[in-house]
């Protein structure tokens, strides 16, 4: 009997990120399996995929000839999809409204209760679960496919999802099937997903990877891996993120990552490859990136430690690696050249301003002196962390706030996420703290190393930790010190706002959006507004003296020449580091020009072994120029 053809729409709506968008790879995984695997695909006619901030009417006229529209979901399209999916709804009452993706909760009963225009939601992987779902369309007899929930006559019904499939060879690839390609002629800056593998062994309590799924990582064919590496490569995508929970897991990651290598240097492309990596083989991880780094791609190595305290780890389920392998690969990484940063999360269930200021020192006197990214604890739906009982647990407490990185839409609508803000171990002042803290030292110690330099040396020569020292511009008073009070000031200020729901106004906090996919964190604003305003040396006379009658507090007949040199020695490199960050700055030549700096202490040498975690003591030497 032949079949009237279905027309079906789908909808990822991702992060776009300047020019740059990505492809919508979960709904072109769908529209691959379904024309692969349909008994009768001639059956199905899918309509071009929506994969960026349409507004409503530009979607009503791309979906209007749809009878099914499936949405795939997470943090930053999830009140967009369901403005979106109600105003299909209301256009045309009979359309089947489908929602999938990390951000469907797995309870989903009070999910459909709130947004009627949802008709199923989907829970697990959705390939087969989708194809079955248009098989019974438009009968919608759905009461015995696996991994759905819907409500029937005001009744909820979930069937739970099938078994994990182990041969993901069943799986065809939008991109080597033609999904992808009309894509192509309408953007041409496009940022590939990449997916070798599905799995995690994890149970991380702020996850919805590996608490949610914790399991058993299975492979994709690693020909049809390669595949997807050169069909990207020929097409001049520049950007590519793994989809993997921990690239580098495998043994087979080190030749994937050659083989990307090898098409780097045969097309020209990607330009990088960006991935989460392994929280176990840190050995293989550095050899990857390595191979990436030689083939100059783009790429950094994230170290994700989250937090080094016992208690906190216990709470979120969660081992690191050891603090001696945490060292070996952070030697590795600036021994080849790469760029490891060190990631962690504030106010985690268990963490305690105390813990987390200890925790950074700890980090730092471990040998990071790359970076530190800085996120906030978020609640995602689907993590063990939103569960009433562990929120009941952990008392946490949580705030919605604006999603950093998203321009504020012509429509006017928001994407949010949901923050902890509190918890049992952690007041709703110690969190303010905790922010401040973190925020003074990515901007004195990180961001252009506007005081890092300085704060090596006298964390060497003064006895004072770098946690001591960092918590002196937090918390000292700033009588006298104009410039320091603005500073602490403003990282307050943004703190207070963010907690009680940061908002959109750019002017209101240090949090910058830029533009579509990035934003400047608070340090490095503040750096760009005391530029502005020519107060940079004002700020060096100001810590400088905050910092000399700390030091002579703690050691009375401390040399302040030497604290007067690594500061003239610390403003030549900020000043060069400064003017060659991505956002233009007006910095004249001449400020940046290299110059003969007389020293009477090893600053270079040490500054330089200390980067490299180098056992180099500080020394007093003869009268040395040295050029910086």
């Amino acid at each position: 009997m032949a079949h009237t053809q279905i027309n079906i729409g789908l909808a990822q709506i991702s992060q776009q990120v300047g020019d740059s968008f990505y492809f919508p790879y979960s709904v072109g995984l769908l529209q691959a399996y379904v024309q692969a695997k349909a008994p009768t695909p001639e059956r199905y006619r899918f309509l071009p995929l929506v994969y960026h901030r349409l507004n409503v009417q530009a979607v009503l006229a791309q979906f209007a000839q749809a009878q099914v529209v499936g949405f795939s979901l997470y943090v930053w399209n999830e009140r967009r999809s369901l403005i979106l999916a109600k105003a299909l709804k209301d256009a045309n009452p009979d359309i089947l409204i489908v929602f999938g993706g990390p951000q469907v909760p797995d309870q989903a009963e009070a999910f459909l209760r709130m947004h009627p225009q949802v008709d199923l939601c989907c829970h697990g992987p959705g390939e087969q679960t989708f194809l079955e779902i248009l098989e019974r369309f438009p009968e919608r007899n759905c009461q015995d496919i696996a991994g759905v929930s819907y409500l029937q006559e005001g009744q909820f019904v979930h069937q739970p999802p099938a078994p994990r499939a182990s041969d993901l060879s069943q799986f065809p690839s939008p991109y080597l099937t033609g999904v992808f390609e009309p894509l192509l002629t309408q953007n041409s800056q496009w940022i590939g997903l990449l997916e070798t593998n599905r799995g995690c062994p994890f149970a991380c309590t702020f996850c919805d990877w590996g608490s949610a799924i914790q399991s058993k990582v299975y492979r994709f064919p690693q020909e049809r891996v390669f595949a997807e590496i050169e069909w990207i490569a020929r097409n001049k995508v520049g950007n590519v993120f793994t989809c993997d929970a921990n690239f580098g897991i495998l043994s087979r990651d080190v030749e994937i990552a050659r083989y990307v290598a090898s098409m780097k240097n045969k097309f020209g492309f990607p330009l990088s490859f960006q991935n989460q990596t392994a929280k176990n083989a840190s050995e293989r991880v550095i050899e990857i990136q390595r191979i990436l780094h030689q083939a100059g791609l783009a790429t950094y190595a994230a170290i994700s430690l989250q937090s080094v305290d016992p208690h906190t780890l216990k709470s979120i389920k969660r081992e690191n690696i050891s603090l001696e392998a945490y060292r070996k690969v952070q030697a590795a990484a600036l021994e080849a050249g790469i760029v490891a940063y060190t990631d962690m999360i504030l106010a985690l269930p268990g963490e305690s301003y105390a813990s987390f200021v200890n925790g950074i020192n700890t980090v730092i006197e471990n040998g990071q002196h790359t970076k530190i990214l800085f996120h906030n604890a978020t609640i995602l739906p689907n993590a063990e962390m939103a569960a009433p009982a562990y929120r009941q647990q952990f008392g946490l407490e949580t705030v919605w706030v604006s999603l950093p990185g998203h321009t504020p839409a012509e429509d006017g609508i928001p994407e949010l996420m949901e923050i902890v803000v509190a918890s049992k171990d952690l007041s709703r002042s110690d969190w303010l703290k905790m922010h401040v803290f973190a925020w003074f030292t990515a901007f004195l110690y990180y961001t252009h190393k506007l005081l890092q330099p300085t704060l090596m040396v006298l964390e060497s020569a003064s006895g004072l930790s770098y946690r001591e020292l960092i918590t002196h511009f937090c918390e000292a008073p700033l009588e006298g010190y104009p410039v320091l009070q603005q500073i602490r000031a403003g990282f307050e200020d943004t703190a207070r706002k963010y907690q009680q729901g940061y908002p959109t106004s750019q002017q209101e906090t240090l949090i910058w959006t830029l533009f579509d996919g990035m934003y400047l964190t608070p340090d490095n604003a503040m750096q760009i507004q005391l530029w502005n305003a020519n107060l940079i040396d004002t700020f060096y006379s100001e810590a400088g003296d905050l910092l000399a009658r700390l030091v002579l507090k703690k050691k009375p007949d401390f040399d302040l020449r030497l604290l007067e040199e690594s500061l003239i020695f610390n403003r030549k490199l900020f000043l060069r580091l400064f003017s060659s960050q991505r956002f233009p700055v007006d910095i004249a030549p001449r400020q940046i020009q290299e110059t003969l700096l007389p020293l009477h202490y090893n600053l270079q040498e040490f500054y330089q072994g200390r980067q490299q975690s180098l056992p180099i003591l500080l020394r007093e030497t003869a009268e040395t120029q040295i050029r910086i």
